[in-house]
C-alpha cells in the first residue's frame, strides 16, 4: 500500500543552537571595546558552530591566537571557513544556503571585515531560530530515527 512521503523535517536532532545576538550590538560592542568584543564573538561563534555541526575543528582559542599571530590575516580564512559552515547549517534546518565567501573576502580586503561579523551573525540567528523551532516541535525529540513519527 502506498503512503505519501513524510513531511520535511529539519536535520536538527541533538543539535544545540548557539546564542542569538543582535548584529547591531555586535558592531556597537566591538567598537566600544576597541575590538575586544569582536575577539570574544569570534571565539564564541567558532565554539557554537563546531558544537552545532558536531565537527571538531581548530580549537576556538587557537583560532583567536592565529588571528593575532598572523596580524589578522587568519581572519580571511576564518571568514571563508565560517561561510562554508553556515551554508551547511542553513541546509540542515531547511533554509536556502547563502554563499557569502566572495563577499567576505571583498569586505575584508576593503577593510570592512566587521561587516562580515554582522552578516554572519544574522545568518546564524536564522539557523538558531529555525533549529530551536524544530526542536520545540519535536524534530528528532522522541520521534525515533530521522525525526519522523512511527
Amino acid at each position: 500500500m502506498y503512503s505519501p512521503p513524510p513531511p520535511y523535517q529539519p536535520d536538527v536532532p541533538n543539535r544545540f543552537p548557539g546564542e542569538r545576538r543582535d548584529p547591531a550590538l555586535v558592531l556597537v560592542f566591538s567598537l566600544l571595546t576597541c575590538g575586544f568584543y569582536y575577539i570574544y564573538w569570534l571565539y564564541k561563534v567558532s565554539e557554537e558552530t563546531q558544537r552545532y555541526l558536531q565537527e571538531p575543528d581548530t580549537a576556538p582559542s587557537v583560532e583567536v591566537l592565529l588571528c593575532f599571530a598572523t596580524c589578522g590575516l587568519y581572519i580571511l580564512y576564518w571568514d571563508y571557513k565560517i561561510a562554508r559552515k553556515i551554508m551547511r547549517m542553513q541546509q540542515s534546518v531547511g533554509l536556502p544556503p547563502v554563499d557569502n565567501t566572495i563577499l567576505y573576502l571583498v569586505l575584508n580586503l576593503l577593510g570592512l571585515g566587521i561587516v562580515n561579523a554582522l552578516i554572519e551573525q544574522g545568518h546564524l540567528n536564522e539557523v538558531w531560530h529555525r533549529s530551536a523551532q524544530a526542536q520545540a516541535y519535536g524534530a528528532g525529540g522522541g520521534y525515533g530515527a530521522g525525526g519522523y513519527g512511527r
